[in-house]
């Protein structure tokens, strides 16, 4: 229940007390915790990682077949009788989905607007991952002595840029959540 302030009148301001605000605050901690609990929890179990490494090998096979490549999926690795890549779990974009989400988890809006900017942030960052590992056997097939390079330095880069980016966008658009509204 919030505290309410009254006003000369002895009308209530609505604004909230000071229980409110720090029961709100440590529900946002809590969140937080949660959401990186949560993602610290799917990266230590290798059965939920490995299905999610085997799902990103088979739709950027996919993709690769779209555009005229015959790739096959072994496991979580892409092969093709030019050039093949393992998806391995840093290669999920797990950790900056999970950093876009204690972000989000973070910042001051309602809890639909959190719902919204989860949703953007997990398709926005599959999408980006699923680019990255089509440029990357592409470059592994055209350019090789560049596939180093452009898989630790570029595409890491690009993806954690991304995020934030992807968050600061949606931050500006989210509404701040009004004091005292549940």
């Amino acid at each position: 229940m919030a505290d309410r302030r009254s006003n000369a009148a002895g009308r209530s301001t609505g604004a909230p007390g000071p229980r409110w605000r720090r029961s709100r605050a440590w529900a946002t901690v809590g969140l937080v915790a949660v959401v990186a609990a949560a993602v610290l929890w799917i990266a230590e179990h290798d059965g939920i990682m490995s299905g999610i490494q085997r799902g990103y090998a088979r739709i950027a096979s996919g993709a690769l077949n779209l555009l005229g490549h015959r790739t096959s999926v072994v496991g979580s690795t892409v092969a093709s009788s030019q050039f093949g890549i393992s998806v391995v779990a840093a290669c999920t974009g797990l950790f900056a989905t999970g950093l876009f989400l204690v972000a989000v988890a973070a910042y001051p809006v309602r809890a639909r607007a959190k719902l919204v900017g989860a949703a953007i942030g997990i398709a926005g960052i599959f999408a980006v991952n699923i680019v990255r590992l089509v440029s990357l056997y592409y470059i592994g097939v055209h350019w090789p002595s560049a596939l180093d390079a452009a898989h630790q330095l570029v595409w890491q880069s690009v993806l954690i840029v991304f995020a934030v980016g992807l968050w600061l966008v949606w931050a500006g658009r989210a509404r701040p959540a009004r004091r005292g509204a549940r």
